[in-house]
Order: C-alpha cells, then structure tokens, then sequence
C-alpha cells in the first residue's frame, strides 16, 4: 500500500475524506480504492503540465522515504520515529529550491506541489502504520519432508491484498523436541517494527513444546536473537546442534 501510493500516477485531484467509513485497515483499503478510481475516471489524468507535476511531486516524497530506510540498519527506528525522520527528509527536501531525486534528476521548486507532497505523506505513512498494526502471520506451509524432519514457511502479512512484509522458514523434528528457526526475511522498510518478535512468538505457538536453536546470524540478528530468548516463555537453546537430525543446515 506504501509503494502503491508512491508509485502509481497520482488523481488530478485527491479525493477528500467522505465518512463514514470503515475504520483501520478497512478503511484505508477504501481510501487507496478512491485514489484509485480517481484516477481512472475521464481527466482524472489531465494536461501533460499536471501530470508531469504530480510524478515529480510523489517522487520527492519518495525521495525522501528511500532516505529514512537507508538510514534504518544504523538508526533502527520504530514506527513512530521513522514516520517522523520522514517527515524531516521531506520538509529539508521541499526546503530547497531545487530537489535531486535518484533516477529522475532534478526537480525545481515551480515543478512541484507542496501541498500534494504533504497530503501524499500523511496518507503513505498511515498506511505504513496501519500495515504495521494489522499484520499478521499466514499459515505454515509444507515446504518438504526429511524423516524425522519437516520443513515450513509461512509470512507476515498486513491482509489479504498486501504483499508479504516478511517470510519466516523454519523445521521440526518432533522425535527429538527441537525446532530450527532456519531465516527471518524482512526489507529494510520493515525492520525494527516489532514484527520479528511478532513472528517469533507465532512460530513457538504453533510448535509449543519444542526447544528452538537457530544457527550462526549476521551480528545485528544475531543480538536480535539474543534479545528475544531472555524474554520467550518457549526454551531456547544456544547449542548449534540439539537435534542431529537437521544435518548442517
């Protein structure tokens, strides 16, 4: 829904709010459908001038959303913040009298729509948060089988119309009372939102009487590990090999 808003052609006009209308990630599906419409409708693509504003306008909202998830493997912010290191990019970005946006060069200050980009904002970062706050787990799926050993996957998504935010692959071997946490794979844009530890505490629900390892972790996942097992209810395990079922993977 994020990219969706920041990517796809803009309406002439943005659609003002009508209510009522469903709350949480009900309604905003409803307000990305009226943008949508919007554009399909006769003119809602009008003169080449208007368009051409638009996409330069939506592209330094952009711009400035790219900047604040480069900066989240050092910053690792919270939902909250990040909204608010993007809303800083964004107004230091609409600041100057000309922008350089990547891939598109530069766009100058008679070229853009300061009040769309503010209206794009705040639409763009609701709907971060509002996938953030409704995300939830898919159920495992049976990737292949290994006697004694199974192997699954499943995903954290915000709906049934939201891509994956991320994907979890994991294996249990119930002879031996051991789970593997194979990867936790989420984007940049997806870090730090508290869905890790989300995933973490579906996976140990849905396989309670198993004792979990993982193997060897970059440094800042590894922490990350650390971190949750002194707080999981579920037994974690330091040994690298619990189970020898799981060979060396």
């Amino acid at each position: 829904m994020v990219m969706r808003l920041l990517l796809e052609p803009l309406p002439a006009s943005w659609p003002e709010l009508t209510p009522p209308r469903p709350t949480g990630l009900r309604g905003l599906l409803a307000r990305l459908q009226e943008v949508a419409d919007a554009v399909r409708q006769p003119g809602g693509l009008d003169d080449f001038e208007g368009r051409m504003r638009r996409a330069a306008t939506q592209a330094i909202v952009r711009e400035a959303y790219h900047q604040t998830v480069g900066e989240q493997e050092d910053e690792q912010r919270r939902p909250a913040a990040f909204a608010k290191a993007w809303k800083s990019h964004l107004a230091a970005l609409l600041a100057q009298d000309t922008v350089k946006v990547s891939g598109r060069g530069t766009i100058a200050a008679a070229g853009r729509d300061t009040e769309l980009a503010w209206k794009l904002y705040d639409a763009a970062s609701r709907a971060r948060a509002d996938a953030i706050a409704h995300a939830t787990a898919t159920p495992s799926t049976f990737e292949f089988s290994c006697p004694p050993t199974s192997w699954y996957a499943f995903a954290i998504a915000a709906g049934d119309d939201h891509p994956m935010l991320g994907r979890v692959r994991y294996a249990i071997c119930e002879p031996c009372g051991a789970g593997l946490l194979r990867k936790i794979d989420f984007s940049s844009d997806w870090r730090f939102c508290g869905l890790g530890t989300r995933a973490l505490r579906e996976l140990e629900a849905r396989h309670p009487a198993l004792t979990w390892y993982t193997t060897g972790q970059y440094e800042s996942a590894q922490s990350f590990y650390e971190r949750y097992r002194t707080d999981s209810s579920s037994p974690w395990t330091a040994n690298q090999c619990p189970c020898p079922h799981f060979g060396g993977t």
